[in-house]
């Protein structure tokens, strides 16, 4: 620690573990500017394990401690190399988002409760093990949480694509400067972003905010992130945007693609993004699509050796400039909505963990949600070992995840096609080679159609017609009951998510016979101190099952009582199911209360105690 002041003092340090304990301490000693301290044995800080310790250091006067302070840290390393990412010498694939600083109706100027919950989002929803902040350092609160719940950080300098002249770079040099002083004591952050995001080269400008934040901290790598290829290599991580996925080719570009280094660590810092903008409303099938474009990205770059890791664009949707967005000034790149509710892409990363139970069946089972009415595929995202599906408590089979595909996820999308299961067999008597040969059939039509058909299927269905007389009429009727749930007084789909022998998660699909509003608030305790404190409410239309309802746009009024006021309009409504709203405090301590109207006449009432703390 470099110290500053002309005055004769003595310091004083003590370093405590988490449990209290001193783990080690210096004698009073003169004030030179440096010390050491020796600890031993050390708890590495982890993203399974982030073990944290304080440092207090006591500036003493005449035998009085006149000044103070206290920095958290932890011990760890952290290494790059053309294998990958090492945190404490263990390769770790770094599995992440990119993160905007920003909320509805505020902007930036959240407190810090809001900050730190979306660190907890990423890491216990979302199961991702490391963020971008991108394009800027952000708040201390948000790094601290991370640093708390072990979730990694890349951090950068503020700017995007424009370099200006040399009295502006001189101001970047020195954002790095006070980027490394800020934030340097802080496990969480393993990389330093010197580069302007998606600026062209400047070797002599790079080359001094690379030297700048050596300087300051040799313990970290530097990256910078571009969106060219072939950049000039001044940092130790080519760090590199790849939109390349547009659906149906591949998820990422091999790096000797991107670039010609072969020794320094390759990272993919945004991909998906403005590619394929989804809103919370959008058709089933474009909900889907894009939580798949997001597996296949992370399936492709799982597979590889030379990428460390990736980066999704992005966390969730945000507002931004005239020039983006979909003309209301909103950019739909999230896997979250505004509010923090969970698109289906966000299910993906969810499901790469294996702590929370995940069953997220893409589908309402609706078959006038698609075109000509044909629910071709069903797509579940679990972290189980497959999927168990019932019809009307029937069994219809079981389904496994799609590892031919997927290879490099560490749990794969399920995919059920064949609705049908045994049921032709169960139900309707038939044999098990002939049930299997109008299932096939049945599946074909559902996903070709009937006009379009492959020659085989058609020549399957002439023999089916001659040797069983299963004619049209019959394949009519069968297709109707198991496919298309004609004429029957209910359909109840049950899908249950197998571990083992376990059934650790279940979803119902029926139809909707009622609407019922979801309120979840992070926190129904709030404190007045230094600044103002908020909770966040996240809102959502739920049928009777808990299953989201897309469609339901129902208007949403907002009132409190007492120690708390609300944050945004009192009048909003539901898009895409999903809703938010901000509550904070006033200044005064007791009961508040939120009370939300949902059209239609369902509501929920919130409380919260306020606490005034000095």
């Amino acid at each position: 620690m470099e110290a500053a002041g002309p005055e004769r003092c003595t310091v004083k340090g003590t370093l405590t573990d988490m449990e209290g304990n001193v783990a080690a301490a210096t004698e009073e000693m003169a004030y030179t500017g440096f010390f050491s301290l020796r600890v031993n044995p050390v708890r590495l800080w982890s993203v399974s394990d982030p073990y944290l310790y304080t440092l207090r250091l006591e500036l003493i006067k005449n035998g009085v401690v006149s000044d103070y302070r206290t920095v958290r840290f932890g011990f760890r390393t952290v290494a790059f190399n053309a294998e990958g990412f090492f945190l404490n010498g263990k390769r770790i694939k770094l599995r992440g988002l990119n993160r905007h600083q920003s909320w509805p109706y505020i902007g930036y100027a959240a407190p810090d409760r809001a900050q730190r919950l979306d660190a907890d989002i990423l890491k216990n929803e979302l199961g991702c093990n490391a963020v971008r902040t991108s394009h800027y350092p952000q708040s201390q609160a948000f790094i601290d949480r991370c640093d708390e719940i072990g979730l990694l950080v890349f951090t950068e300098i503020p700017g995007w694509q424009y370099i200006g002249d040399d009295a502006w770079k001189e101001t970047a040099c020195e954002n790095v400067r006070e980027m490394v002083l800020q934030y340097r004591n802080h496990p969480s952050i393993f990389m330093w972003g010197v580069r302007i995001n998606e600026s062209p080269d400047d070797d002599s400008f790079y080359e001094k905010t690379n030297a700048i934040a050596r300087r300051l901290d040799p313990t970290r790598p530097t990256g910078g992130v571009r969106c060219i290829k072939d950049s000039h290599l001044l940092e130790d991580v080519y760090t590199y945007n790849d939109f390349i996925h547009s659906g149906d080719n591949d998820g990422c570009q091999p790096k000797n693609s991107v670039t010609s280094d072969k020794n320094h660590g390759y990272m993919v810092t945004e991909y998906n993004g403005h590619m394929f903008p989804t809103k919370p409303w959008d058709s089933e099938e474009h909900r889907t699509e894009h939580a798949l474009r997001h597996a296949r990205v992370l399936s492709d770059i799982g597979q590889d050796k030379r990428i460390a890791g990736s980066f999704g664009w992005c966390m969730f949707d945000y507002n931004t400039h005239k020039d983006f967005g979909s003309g209301d000034r909103v950019c739909y790149h999230g896997v979250l909505d505004m509010f923090r509710n969970p698109k289906t892409a966000a299910f993906v990363y969810a499901s790469q963990q294996r702590k929370t139970p995940v069953l997220e069946v893409a589908s309402s089972m609706d078959i006038g949600e698609h075109p000509a009415g044909a629910l071709k595929t069903v797509t579940v995202f679990t972290n189980a070992d497959f999927v168990r599906l019932y019809k009307n408590d029937v069994h219809v089979g079981d389904y496994y995840p799609d590892w031919e595909h997927y290879r490099g996820l560490k749990r794969a999308p399920v995919f059920i096609t064949d609705r049908v299961g045994n049921l032709l067999e169960t139900q309707e008597g038939y044999t098990p080679a002939l049930a299997k040969d109008i299932k096939n059939c049945l599946v074909a039509v559902a996903l070709y159609g009937p006009e379009h058909l492959p020659a085989a299927v058609r020549l399957r269905q002439s023999w089916l017609k001659t040797a069983y007389h299963i004619d049209e009429d019959c394949m009519r009727r069968l297709f109707g009951k198991y496919y298309g749930g004609w004429g029957e007084k209910q359909t109840c789909w049950r899908f249950e998510a197998v571990r083992g022998h376990k059934v650790i998660a279940t979803v119902y699909k029926q139809s909707v016979e009622t609407v019922i509003l979801e309120a979840r608030a992070d926190t129904l305790s709030l404190t007045v101190g230094p600044t103002w404190d908020m909770a966040t409410i996240r809102l959502a239309a739920r049928d009777g099952f808990g299953n989201l309802l897309p469609y339901c746009h129902r208007g949403l009024t907002f009132r409190t009582e007492g120690a708390i006021a609300l944050v945004g309009p009192e009048i909003s409504a539901l898009a895409g199911g999903y809703g938010g709203c901000y509550v904070r405090t006033t200044g005064q301590a007791g009961t508040g209360k939120l009370m939300i109207a949902m059209e239609g006449g369902s509501e929920q009432t919130l409380e919260f105690q306020v606490e005034k703390i000095n």
